[in-house]
């Protein structure tokens, strides 16, 4: 029985569930969709109820009925020939989408975590709906493309950052930059800019620190985010060197709507992160990333997160 691991060939924090999943002796295949269709192919018939087939990378023959569980880290997109006209390569995409994807995602096993509940559960605003309901604190929030609305709201709350609601890249000069939480003024807001594509805007906490929540399955592993610059105070991700870490226990009522929470989106993992407030210590819940990274933390703290995954992935009754 194997543990199917998708990711690409540079994710180290995959590399961390490979070397858990060796450490218990479980075998594992970890394979690329980005080598579709170059190396990677695949065959399927069925259903009967469900589909039998392989994939094959080459190297490894898989069948899709050894299949017991799938790590669905980060596996890069489909790469097609440069030589096929653009509308082509959109279409073999769509298909391979559809085919490939659609034929993994009928696997009647576990995911870590489901491409579709990842898709469903990265919407920033059904994040913080949920978040509310289950009972985190949840700092006063605008989406808006108006100007004159983000000049009210600031007016209202105080101070604002803005952050993105998508995936926080911008791909300038051949290379990826990321756009982190800013703290910006009315005076700054651009109504031109802002009418252009939705912004979100949001109270900013005064805090004494962050708390990185990684939760796998029923655990969690809390870890105090301390800033050592004034750019990673307002957002640790722009300064990593100055940051320090402290694990921390996770107070009842958190791990109680972490639970729910991920209950809510059907994952059993999740990043979360929250600003802890420096009058009040109270934790405000900023996002959840079901697919965030991880293995820095485990690196820096020596919390055995791999470990859980690799658990979570070979339990009995998976």
């Amino acid at each position: 029985m194997t543990v199917l691991v998708l990711t690409a060939p540079d994710d180290d924090t995959a590399t961390r569930v490979c070397e858990a999943l060796d450490d218990r002796g479980r075998d594992h295949v970890r394979m690329d969709l980005g080598d579709f269709p170059e190396t990677l192919s695949f065959t399927a018939t069925g259903p009967h109820p469900a589909w039998g087939g392989s994939l094959s990378d080459g190297q490894r023959d898989l069948r899709l009925s050894d299949i017991t569980a799938v790590y669905y880290r980060r596996p890069s997109s489909f790469r097609f020939p440069t030589h096929l006209p653009a509308q082509h390569r959109r279409f073999a995409t769509a298909e391979a989408r559809q085919g490939l994807g659609g034929l993994l995602s009928c696997l009647p096993v576990p995911f870590v975590n489901r491409p579709s509940r990842i898709a469903d559960s990265e919407l920033k605003a059904a994040q913080l709906q949920t978040a509310a309901e289950v009972g985190f604190r949840v700092p006063p929030t605008l989406i808006t493309s108006i100007g004159s609305e983000a000049r009210a709201f600031a007016d209202e709350v105080g101070q604002v950052v803005y952050k993105p609601l998508s995936a926080p890249f911008l791909h300038e000069d051949g290379q990826a930059k990321l756009v982190y939480a800013t703290l910006v003024r009315p005076d700054e807001f651009d109504d031109d800019s802002i009418a252009l594509s939705p912004c979100q805007f949001q109270a900013f906490v005064r805090k004494s620190h962050d708390i990185r929540l990684t939760a796998v399955g029923g655990e969690c592993f809390a870890v105090a985010i301390h800033a050592g610059s004034e750019a990673s105070y307002v957002d640790w991700r722009a300064d990593y060197p100055s940051l320090s870490y402290e694990p921390v226990e996770t107070p009842e009522p958190i791990a109680t709507a972490v639970s729910e929470y991920l209950k809510r989106f059907g994952l059993p993992f999740g990043c979360f992160d929250f600003s802890v407030s420096a009058d009040t210590g109270n934790w405000w819940f900023l996002e959840c990333g079901p697919n965030a990274q991880w293995g820095w933390i485990e690196h820096e703290t020596g919390l055995p997160i791999a470990a859980a995954i690799a658990t979570l992935l070979t339990k009995e009754g998976t």
